[in-house]
């Protein structure tokens, strides 16, 4: 062996991707090496080896053969294609001298004398290629070698388990990424589509209301009906709101001049109206005059009552407080009940997220205090939450009074 490249090799054209997988796996350079240093042989392997091809993944060469990795054989000249062939551990001391091996290709092409190799198999039990050490010098290697051989052919076939292992999740996350886009098309064409029907059965039953000859039971069913289309036009704003910040839109607001106060009162009155045997209370402090776009604080105040009344028991008060500070008026909304937990704190505003699993049949797909935190931000303000067992779960929203 010259140092050389060798005249057989030929140029890379094998399967890249497992060239690749290979060659992220730390372990294999110090397998190579050990293997080197465990049977004095100067050039370790560790081959892709099929019926069609024969293709180097990885190599340490101390012996100038010219080997490197990507680069491929002809598979029939190869001792790893009869290792492939046998499906277990080979060992050759001196090839020319075999019967087995002497009129065999590769001491003939390659000139290589000593061999040992193991095989290697995928998880599902496929088989891989070959990892071997050989040499052009004849050696004297026992059986008890590849004992060792079979434990670090082992080891490199748990390493590519796991680079499948990590190759498959990245699959899924591109898959999950691709999910979670076709998601949120999905919402934002349906909302679309559901808001006509949704209006004409609002319509439709408000029209019946102003009935004068309905009895009490006919107005309790079409209040029920006038409350779950309430509760479906929130939740067809929240999606269209979602799917146009998801989009890399900034939420519209339209500020002007509104007094919070007014506004809070009046939607915790309108709470109230789908939220009977429920205690809410309303606070009021300080100067709650700015510029605001009204309809989106609305949105904003109603999605933390609303939460509040699913997360908490019947029994129990909701605190609704509006108080005005030098620059800024403060929202907030207080009930007791489970607290969040910690770890979910962190993801409390991303959307599909919900503080806690209670809530019932109520529950809705997670999208209300993500909205609320976009219209937060969108008037240059931030949202904040405390949530133990003793004071309960306060959300805030800080509101600087020029938007």
């Amino acid at each position: 062996m010259s140092g050389l490249p060798n005249p057989n090799i030929l140029p890379p054209k094998g399967p890249l991707a497992d060239v690749e997988a290979v060659g992220r796996i730390e372990a294999v350079k110090t397998v190579l090496r050990v293997l080197t240093q465990m049977t004095g042989l100067r050039l370790a392997v560790v081959a892709r080896v099929t019926p069609e091809s024969w293709t180097c993944c990885a190599v340490l060469d101390q012996m100038g053969f010219g080997l490197r990795a990507g680069d491929t054989l002809v598979v029939s000249t190869t001792f790893c294609n009869t290792v492939r062939g046998m499906a277990k551990p080979l060992l050759v001391n001196h090839a020319s001298r075999d019967p087995r091996f002497k009129d065999h290709p590769a001491p003939k092409m390659y000139g290589i004398e000593s061999y040992v190799a193991v095989p290697l198999y995928r998880r599902n039990g496929e088989f891989f290629g070959v990892m071997c050490a050989l040499d052009a010098k004849p050696a004297d290697l026992t059986e008890d070698k590849l004992e060792i051989f079979r434990h670090l052919g082992d080891l490199v076939g748990h390493q590519l388990e796991q680079e499948e292992v990590l190759n498959d999740r990245d699959t899924q996350l591109l898959s999950a990424r691709e999910a979670s886009l076709l998601r949120e098309q999905l919402m934002g064409i349906v909302s679309h589509d559901l808001r006509n029907p949704l209006n004409a059965i609002s319509l439709a039953a408000a029209t019946l209301m102003r009935r004068s000859d309905l009895d009490d039971r006919a107005r309790r069913g079409l209040r029920r009906i006038l409350d779950s289309s309430d509760r479906a036009n929130r939740l067809i704003l929240d999606l269209l709101d979602f799917t146009h910040v998801r989009t890399g839109l900034a939420l519209r607001v339209k500020p002007r001049a509104v007094d919070l106060h007014e506004i809070t009162q009046q939607v915790v009155d309108e709470v109230q109206l789908t939220s009977l045997g429920r205690t809410l209370e309303v606070v009021c402090h300080g100067n709650a005059r700015g510029q605001w776009d009204p309809d989106r604080v609305a949105q904003a105040l109603t999605n933390l009552i609303t939460n509040a009344v699913q997360y908490s028991a019947s029994s129990t008060r909701i605190l609704v407080e509006a108080r005005g500070e030098a620059d800024a008026v403060v929202l907030s909304v207080t009930n007791v009940g489970t607290p969040i937990p910690l770890d979910v704190m962190p993801v409390l505003f991303e959307p599909m997220t919900r503080g806690t699993t209670e809530g019932g049949e109520r529950r809705s797909v997670g999208l209300g205090l993500f909205i609320v935190n976009q219209i937060a931000l969108a008037h240059g303000g931030r949202v904040d939450v405390t949530s133990t067992a003793e004071a309960g779960t306060t959300f805030r929203v800080h509101l600087p009074r020029k938007g």
